[in-house]
Order: structure tokens, then C-alpha cells, then sequence
């Protein structure tokens, strides 16, 4: 039998063992980590809705009414009228013909390929999220990975294959880097691809141009429409505050999920009153601007400072920073320097991202103030002085 516990001290030999924090408050910004207040720049509450008070009362006053549970699967009893609506409203928000609602933004990318068989192929970036990888495997559907971002890589295999579907994240969710969606859009178009778009970390924040109709989404960056792509996952659990995710499409896709999507088919639905919340939080988003101006405010006063103090960091519109460190070990050494000064940042390892591309990510939010970012740039700018001594 395979010893665990060697392989757990060779993780940690490695640098690579992944270890939990326990956190006693849940304030996007403010928490408190072994009793000491910190400032967090590692959540993906990026507009800070999951502890709006408006969001709150409606979730409770669901809970009231509905119960914390649903019972069992969407197919069964699991599929209120507030589910319905969600779906509806989103496919309004983004303007497509229909929208499926699923309990997380995984489960929902292997929904997607469930409906498929083995004939067609996924051509993905090296650097996409781990769950379009692994659904393809699920799936039995054969995967080519392209160098990230580079696009003469992509084509070398849209150009040999048949019955591919091009599937990317819009924002990529360790890097901040932002797919061409525009180029994507094209090569489906010129090779008759299927082109699917992973946008969890675009959808409600994307920094769209002021004439953009629709809820904000990455492909508005590019003017490109939602309805262009022939799937659409965007998730509740970053800049909406509650948790789940869906997927938009036409009628025919969405129905398809229904029928074949085996994490939808055969798990308990998300509770209602987790429905509500995200419906109430989809409203507030949609009629008041305020939050998402704060957070792209506060993107660009950290872009300005970084540029001031000459540290490398990508300055791409996105909540999502990097600063790139390239070792294991030193990069959960600069974490840690970071909670010595009273800021949380995270430590990211391969295998999240490619070996020797160890790094620090920051998230800014719409809560951070100036102040915050001032100190952790500070600090940032202190630890990089030392590590250089």
C-alpha cells in the first residue's frame, strides 16, 4: 500500500505542502487569524457583496421561510421558483437565450463536456483552471494545451484537429492575464469551433466601455456579445458574494446539461435561500454602480503606486496581482512576512501553476481603502529589499 505519510513529508520537503488557516471573522478585508486582526488582499469577494446587510436580510428571511436546505437534486424537489427566476434574470443580464444554475463554477465546467463524446477534442491554455482539465478527463475527451497566451500555439492545433471546442478562462485566475476573447471568437468563426468561456473572475467586474448594455462580462471588453459564445459559465462565489455558478447558452445546450450534466443530475441543489441571496445581490449590482467603480478606483491607484515604486507586478484592469517569486519555499516565506506586518496575501505552488512559477496573489476589493493598499505595497517594496540583500 503507498505510504501517505511519505508522500505528505516529501510534499513538505518540497515546498509544496498546502496547509489551511483558520479564520475567526468573515469580513471581506478585516480578519482575525490566531486572534490577530489582519488585513486580507486573498479574497475573491471583489465588490464585498457576501457581507452586504441588504444581501444578509434577504437570506435570512429566506432561511425563514424555505429552510437552509433543498432537499435533494434539481430533477427531483430541489427546483424552486427562486431558481427559476435566477436563471431567468441572468439570461436577461447577458442578454442569451437560457441559463442553467449549478452548485459551483467545477461542477459547472464538467457539466459541459458531459455532453459531448469522445469524437471531439478540448484545446485549452497550459495555464487555464484545473477544472477544465480534469472535466476533460471525466470525459474521456482528448486535451491539447497550447503555451499560454500564444496564439500561433493555438493554432497549430485548431488547424489540425476536427470537432475541437476552444475553452478558456476569460481571466485567468492566477496571473490576472486576460484572454483575447476577440481572437478566440475569430478562430471559432474561420475553424467552425465550439468556443466555450469560463468567466468567473470577469463576470460583474470586467471593466466594460460605458456604452455596454449588458451586466458587465469579459466579452464586452472585446465587443463581443454572451450569446456570441456557445457557452458561457460565469460563478456567484467571487464578485456576487454567495456561492454556485451557471452556464449560458442556447436552448438546446442548456437542455442538453439538463439531461446529461452529471454533478447537476446527481446533487442536492444549492438551498433557496442561497438563491435569494444571489438574486437580491444580481439586483443591487445592476442598479447601483457604486461598488464596481470603487474596486476599478482602487485596481488603478494600485497600478499607479506599483508604477511609482518600479515593483513588477501586471497592471492588467483585474483585481488579480502577481508578484512573481519562482521558488516554493521563498515564496511561503514572503506570505508568512506578510502576516508578521498584519496582511494576508497568498503563497501560490505548483502544482496551481507550472513549476519555477511560484508567486504571491494579491486580490484588490472594493472595500480595500488607499491606506490599505499604501501598506501593503510598502511592505511589499520592504520584503523585496531584504530578499535582495
Amino acid at each position: 500500500m503507498t505510504s501517505f505519510k511519505k508522500k505528505l513529508k516529501d510534499l513538505d520537503t518540497s515546498g509544496y505542502l498546502r496547509k489551511r488557516i483558520i479564520i475567526d471573522s468573515n469580513k471581506t478585508t478585516k480578519l482575525k487569524i490566531n486572534n490577530k486582526s489582519v488585513t486580507s488582499f486573498a479574497s475573491n469577494d471583489y465588490l464585498g457583496m457576501s457581507n452586504n446587510s441588504d444581501v444578509i436580510k434577504e437570506l435570512s428571511k429566506s432561511a425563514n421561510k424555505y429552510g437552509v436546505g433543498s432537499g435533494s437534486s434539481p430533477l427531483i424537489t430541489g427546483y424552486s421558483k427562486s431558481h427559476h427566476y435566477l436563471e431567468k434574470e441572468i439570461a436577461e443580464y447577458l442578454n442569451v437565450e437560457s441559463c442553467i444554475v449549478t452548485n459551483s463554477g467545477y461542477l459547472a465546467n464538467i457539466c459541459l463536456l458531459n455532453i459531448f463524446d469522445k469524437k471531439m477534442s478540448v484545446i485549452q491554455d497550459k495555464e487555464s483552471h484545473n477544472s477544465i482539465i480534469e472535466s476533460s478527463k471525466i470525459n474521456n475527451i482528448k486535451l491539447y494545451r497550447y503555451k499560454h497566451l500564444d496564439d500561433e500555439h493555438l493554432l497549430s492545433h485548431l488547424e489540425k484537429k476536427d470537432n475541437h471546442i476552444l475553452f478558456s478562462e476569460s481571466v485567468f485566475s492566477m496571473s490576472g492575464d486576460i484572454t483575447n476573447i476577440e481572437k478566440h471568437y475569430a478562430y471559432k468563426k474561420k475553424y467552425g469551433a465550439f468556443m466555450f468561456l469560463d468567466d468567473a473572475h470577469g463576470f460583474a467586474i470586467a471593466k466594460c466601455s460605458p456604452d455596454n448594455s449588458l451586466f458587465e462580462n469579459s466579452c464586452s471588453m472585446f465587443n463581443v456579445k454572451p450569446s456570441s459564445v456557445d457557452a458561457y459559465m460565469g460563478t456567484f462565489g467571487k464578485a456576487v458574494g454567495t456561492i454556485g455558478a451557471f452556464i449560458c447558452g442556447n436552448k438546446s445546450l442548456v437542455e442538453m446539461i439538463l439531461q446529461k450534466g452529471k454533478p447537476y443530475i446527481y446533487s442536492t441543489a444549492l438551498p433557496r435561500c442561497i438563491i435569494d441571496a444571489t438574486r437580491k445581490s444580481l439586483k443591487i449590482l445592476t442598479h447601483n454602480k457604486n461598488r464596481y467603480e470603487k474596486l476599478h478606483d482602487n485596481i488603478s491607484y494600485f497600478d499607479q503606486i506599483c508604477k511609482m515604486k518600479d515593483i513588477k507586478i501586471n497592471s492588467s484592469n483585474v483585481p488579480i496581482k502577481t508578484y512573481n517569486v519562482g521558488s516554493p519555499h521563498l515564496t511561503m516565506k514572503i506570505r508568512d512576512k506578510f502576516l508578521d506586518n498584519g496582511i494576508l496575501v497568498q503563497g501560490i505552488r505548483y502544482p496551481t501553476v507550472p513549476k519555477g512559477h511560484d508567486r504571491i496573489r494579491i486580490t484588490i476589493t472594493a472595500n480595500h481603502t488607499k491606506k490599505d493598499i499604501d501598506k501593503l505595497l510598502d511592505t511589499l517594496e520592504n520584503i523585496i529589499c531584504e530578499e535582495s540583500e
